[in-house]
């Protein structure tokens, strides 16, 4: 949107009929002269409406809660006109902005291109979209305002905050993808090394090719492995809350739940979730759907009524074999907190009563 100085208008009015009346030439030059000033910065900010751009290369962002984060985008000048100053201000609410570096002064030279960039935290899980981006400059004798608004946006998922809070996990499944040293799980199909034979080993364990090579018995060693799925059952029914914490204790519940996720998805093991309510669904344990479940975990409420079941009776015949159970509510939460007032570091998914056996 172009604006002009209230008094342009007016001005230009009247050179047009100083030039038409008067007819001394002096006043006719001064008439034309202004009103080709204002003609040329007309033209001039009506090139740069169409010439500068905002442009983001990422569409979409997911950090932690109370995590800091870059938040970047470009302004570019497609003219050969130079932009003396020019103020932006990427709309950003409910983030908090670190030193304001959303809002500033630029200026660019004909065909340049500016990265601005910022920090935001997030106080809260949630969806939010960051945009428009507003920007803001004038011709060089400042007669015209250009105020641009280019939508820009970018949709920002919060998860909940990390804790201090060591998932445990133990074997489940053999052949897998987690060494350990441990003969029950051998896989058979990964060969690690060989050695010298000794009595006892089983003939279908020697290696002949090497044996044969060193004129000397050789038996195969394989990897120790295993797999284990997690599920995740998160119980947000109101009325098992008390209403004195609700809010507070279920959103911590909510944080424990995302940090069984997290590791998860660190060790690279199969997931699944579901909590009480009927608006969020039962995702059997795979691989890959850790960021789904996440997202779920960021923007999903407490629900009227009370847990009136037993979730892992529920959900046992829908489980695979080995699958570890982990249910999060508000006595596992209550556990938490008399963890944290003792002062106690070894604070995991097993002394909380989270994983249930």
């Amino acid at each position: 949107m172009i604006k002009s100085a209230p008094y342009i208008p007016i001005a230009s009015i009247f050179s047009l009929v100083f030039l038409l009346i008067i007819p001394y030439w002096l006043v006719q030059m001064i008439c034309i002269g202004f009103l080709l000033i204002v003609l040329i910065s007309f033209l001039y900010v009506k090139l740069l409406e169409r010439s500068i751009k905002v442009e983001r290369r990422l569409k979409k962002l997911k950090l932690s809660c109370q995590e800091q984060s870059d938040i970047t985008f470009t302004i570019k000048n497609y003219s050969r006109m130079h932009v003396f100053c020019c103020y932006y201000f990427d709309d950003a609410p409910f983030f908090f902005i670190y030193k304001d570096k959303n809002q500033d002064m630029i200026s660019l030279r004909p065909r340049e291109v500016k990265q601005i960039c910022y920090k935001v935290s997030a106080q809260e899980r949630g969806l939010y979209h960051i945009g428009p981006v507003k920007l803001r400059t004038t011709d060089p004798f400042g007669l015209f305002n250009l105020e641009l608004e280019i939508p820009a946006d970018l949709e920002v998922t919060v998860r909940p905050a990390r804790l201090k809070l060591q998932t445990q996990v133990f074997p489940g499944i053999p052949q897998g993808s987690r060494k350990i040293r441990n003969p029950i799980y051998e896989d058979v199909t990964m060969r690690r090394s060989v050695r010298e034979y000794k009595y006892g080993d089983e003939v279908k364990r020697i290696n002949w090719r090497a044996s044969a090579r060193f004129e000397k018995l050789y038996t195969n060693q394989y990897e120790d492995s295993y797999d284990v799925p997690l599920f995740v059952f998160l119980n947000l029914a109101e009325d098992d809350y008390s209403i004195r914490n609700r809010g507070y204790y279920s959103e911590k519940a909510i944080e424990i739940a995302a940090n069984i996720v997290e590791y998860a998805r660190s060790i690279k093991q199969a997931c699944g979730f579901a909590a009480y309510g009927s608006n969020f669904p039962f995702l059997p344990p795979k691989q890959n759907q850790w960021d789904y479940i996440l997202d779920l975990l960021s923007v999903i409420k407490i629900e009227e009524g009370k847990l009136d079941y037993n979730p892992k009776l529920k959900f046992k015949h829908q489980l695979p074999n080995g699958c570890l159970f982990y249910q999060v509510g508000p006595e596992e939460v209550e556990y938490y907190f008399a963890k944290l007032e003792a002062n106690k570091e070894d604070i995991n998914t097993s002394n909380l009563g989270v994983l249930k056996k």
